[in-house]
């Protein structure tokens, strides 16, 4: 945090880097982050190993829901890449996320989960057109979104039966959840990012749907196996 060099934004992506290892998270890849700024992702959430995932794709930093920060260990994680946390019941502490992305913007990229919660991972849940609204006050804004999707634990296809060992939702108990999942030995994931949307002349209902369609098809092309790993 006190580190006033391209340190500063390189060294949380090799820690995560080093968190898959040490989980034995195999990542495959399809397309890249824009190098459009400011950039803002958004894509789906099912779990708390998702912010290791991007986290060790590129510098970046995340909008969270503020009950993040009392997460063991993810919470820490969290509040390291300078996460700006708001209030999900009010999403007016939106308003402050133009000033930061912009005075960020050639630093890091910010990532929105625009579901506003996790879930199992097999749906992607509708998106929160109220968290789009940035788009329409400051059009310049690059937006590209993510599919993320576990496939595999310990080589094995996931079913529906060990979702829940991945996904953390509902009332899950998070160091219970993060024993049983540290108890296999390797899990597969894929991430694609899909060309960036130009927002501009979009309203953030047309943004939203736009997005979500466009995370469903990335998720599907995973499932369906037609995801081209690099």
């Amino acid at each position: 945090m006190l580190i006033r060099s391209r340190l500063r934004f390189l060294l949380p992506v090799l820690f995560h880097k080093f968190l898959l290892k040490i989980l034995g998270i195999r990542l495959s890849l399809q397309g890249k982050p824009s190098s459009h700024k400011p950039l803002i992702l958004t894509g789906n959430h099912c779990s708390y190993l998702d912010i290791i995932i991007l986290g060790s794709v590129l510098p970046s930093c995340f909008v969270a829901k503020s009950e993040i920060k009392s997460w063991f260990f993810f919470g820490f994680l969290a509040k390291l890449q300078n996460s700006i946390f708001i209030d999900r019941r009010s999403l007016r502490t939106l308003d402050s996320l133009k000033k930061v992305s912009d005075s960020l913007s050639g630093k890091f990229a910010t990532i929105i989960f625009p579901e506003g919660t996790t879930n199992n991972g097999k749906n992607v849940l509708k998106f929160k057109p109220s968290l789009f609204k940035i788009f329409e006050d400051n059009p310049t804004l690059g937006l590209q979104n993510f599919s993320l999707c576990y496939t595999h634990i310990n080589n094995m296809p996931l079913d529906n039966r060990l979702r829940p060992t991945i996904a953390w939702y509902g009332g899950m108990n998070m160091i219970a959840h993060l024993r049983r999942f540290l108890s296999f030995s390797s899990v597969n994931a894929s991430l694609v990012f899909h060309p960036m949307t130009i927002s501009k002349g979009k309203n953030r209902k047309a943004l939203s749907e736009i997005s979500r369609k466009q995370v469903v098809e990335g998720m599907n092309l995973i499932t369906n196996n037609k995801f081209n790993h690099n």
